[in-house]
């Protein structure tokens, strides 16, 4: 769901066809996909390896912080087109 954030976000900016610094903010939201994207595979792969206890653990860990990483980038760049700071 957060990939789909993310890319219609960056729709959004194409289509209006707003400032060109606006577009590095479209840069930081296809880089947030790719977070986003990591934290899913790390899920997944942590739910297919339940058998290997250490490794599930590990990769859901994984999983865990490249989540919040993305939360955290996708704030800061909804707050920075928002209120066109860049």
């Amino acid at each position: 769901m957060m990939l789909g954030v993310c890319m219609t976000v960056i729709s959004v900016i194409k289509v209006l066809r707003l400032h060109s610094e606006q577009h590095r903010i479209a840069e930081v939201f296809a880089f947030n996909a790719l977070i986003f994207l990591i934290s899913a595979m790390f899920s997944y792969f942590s739910i297919r390896n339940e058998s290997k206890i250490h490794l599930s653990v590990a990769m859901e860990r994984i999983a865990d912080v490249s989540f919040m990483l993305g939360l955290v980038v996708m704030t800061v760049a909804g707050f920075l087109l928002t209120y066109e700071i860049v």
